[in-house]
């Protein structure tokens, strides 16, 4: 726990008397999976200059710092997470200018690039529906429908250990699901991509399509955190087929179950604990080694305070 939440809390107030946070507060409505336990702190800036006070802070007080974003692709420990979280939402810049447009890390996907159809821009359209902010597609190199945020990506602005620096694109720093943000510690706090005027209701129709497309295989019928596995192209198959293949389609620890309409997505029931998703994920990851020597790879992250 917090060593000296007073003279944490002392600080926060001093950043900014209109800095939003709280304190231990519930993690599990942030999350896709709607489980996990509890942050310490949790804080909303609002802009560049506040998360770097609360970087600061945390080095000061030696508290541990996890950046939050759409709460998609991790899997929340139910101890819940030491020290602060930050909050990217309220990262919500929008500049347009050049055939670019320049995002705060924390728009929603489907939201900024539903902005952007109404203006006549394609941008991360490709990504309709998806669950995720800006910052941590970015960062995960997201990738739907054959198309990867690094093919339109230019340059992001970050905080690192040098401050505030920009980082543009160079190809050979991006493959599939990885980008150059991967194990680094920095923050993601805008990126700027390319933009493609095309008729805002072609746009529409495009990504309506994509939407209907994640909603016919079940993305949104029961909290997950959607695919649970890369798909690893030498394995010749989707994560999804192999696991199907062995019969594996409801099989369940706790109120974790494999679902029934894609085997790579994995769903809480109503009472699953983080712990039950962890360890399904593991027992499906060794009837897959067992029985086809493929390794799987989680895309989902474990984050927070695990054994």
């Amino acid at each position: 726990m917090i060593r000296d939440s007073g003279t944490i809390e002392k600080y926060l107030r001093r950043i900014n008397t209109r800095l939003v946070w709280y304190r231990d507060e519930p993690l599990a409505p942030r999350t896709t999976f709607r489980l996990g336990g509890r942050a310490d702190y949790l804080v909303e800036p609002s802009n560049a200059e506040e998360v770097e006070a609360l970087v600061e802070l945390c080095y000061r007080e030696e508290l541990p710092l996890f950046v939050l974003g759409s709460g998609a692709n991790i899997l929340v420990s139910d101890k819940g997470i030491r020290g602060l979280t930050l909050a990217t939402r309220r990262l919500r810049n929008l500049e347009i200018s050049n055939g670019e447009a320049t995002l705060g890390a924390g728009w929603e996907v489907d939201e900024i690039a539903s902005l952007l159809q109404e203006k006549g821009y394609r941008c991360l359209d490709f990504a309709a529906g998806m669950p995720s902010s800006v910052g941590g597609a970015v960062w995960m190199n997201a990738r739907c429908y054959d198309q990867e945020v690094s093919e339109i990506f230019q340059e992001a602005k970050i905080l690192g250990p040098n401050g505030i620096t920009s980082h543009p694109r160079r190809a050979e720093e991006w493959a599939y699901k990885v980008s150059p943000f991967q194990g680094q510690r920095q923050i993601i706090l805008e990126a700027r991509f390319q933009l493609r005027e095309d008729d805002p209701q072609r746009i529409k129709t495009d990504m309506d399509r994509l939407r209907a497309d994640r909603e016919s295989k079940g993305h949104y019928r029961s909290p997950c955190a959607g695919s649970i596995f890369k798909n690893n192209r030498a394995f010749g198959q989707p994560s999804g087929v192999i696991i199907d293949r062995l019969g594996l389609k409801g099989l369940s620890v706790g109120g974790a179950r494999v679902s029934d309409w894609h085997a790579n997505i994995i769903v809480n029931t109503g009472t699953a604990t983080a712990r039950d998703v962890r360890d399904l994920i593991a027992l499906v990851k060794n009837k897959v080694l067992e029985n086809t020597g493929f390794l799987l790879e989680e895309e989902v992250l474990y984050v927070g305070d695990w054994d």
